[in-house]
């Protein structure tokens, strides 16, 4: 079943989605020059933000560092980021948070390395359809990677929330990302996906 979902995901979605991510991201690290990219896959996103974005620099970190990737990364537990307090400009977490147990703490995580910005692109639950839903899409895209799948999908007052816990303030919302075509589009795009900009607040 596994292989059946993979070569579905890739030939119909995978590229379509990294594009239009990579549309969507790069304007958002303008400020930037040092971007860490947690849960970074393989880094196919990364080296298109790169090839964007001549004078910045992305490490990436994951718990599974594949065999092959596109740019460097670091293995790391999946709770604790190995790096400093304040080092990256913009922490990026992209379709990370829902696959964690605890997205408030790994959220916590994100700020701390960062001196500035994190950038979110996860999911957002609204009833039972849409958790279905993203159920469905976190299977077709992951389960062949053997990530782990816990579905821990947020509603948006819970996101709210986990921004304001952790000195969070919103730069910017964007929940219509086009992520998909025909059908799919109509069926796994509208309102379950975010991109959020998020600054840390003064203390």
């Amino acid at each position: 079943m596994a292989r059946i979902t993979k070569i579905f995901h890739n030939k119909l979605v995978y590229s379509r989605r990294m594009i239009r991510l990579t549309e969507l991201i790069s304007p958002l690290l303008k400020d930037s020059k040092n971007v860490l990219d947690v849960g970074c896959g393989d880094g196919k996103i990364d080296s298109y933000l790169l090839e964007k974005n001549k004078d910045i620099r992305i490490q990436g970190i994951d718990v599974l560092v594949r065999s092959n990737t596109y740019i460097n990364v670091k293995e790391y537990d999946g709770k604790n980021i190995p790096y400093d307090d304040g080092v990256f400009d913009t922490v990026m977490a992209i379709d990370v948070l829902h696959h964690t147990d605890s997205p408030n703490a790994i959220v916590s995580e994100l700020v701390r390395v960062s001196s500035k910005y994190v950038i979110i692109k996860d999911h957002v639950k609204n009833g039972i359809i849409s958790y279905l839903k993203l159920r469905a899409m976190d299977y077709v895209g992951n389960a062949h990677y053997h990530v782990r799948l816990p579905y821990n999908y947020q509603t948006a007052k819970q996101w709210k929330e986990i921004f304001e816990n952790n000195g969070l303030k919103i730069v910017k919302t964007q929940r219509q990302l086009n992520l998909y075509t025909s059908i799919f589009h109509f069926l796994f795009d509208r309102q379950l996906h975010f991109i959020a900009v998020l600054e840390k607040c003064k203390r």
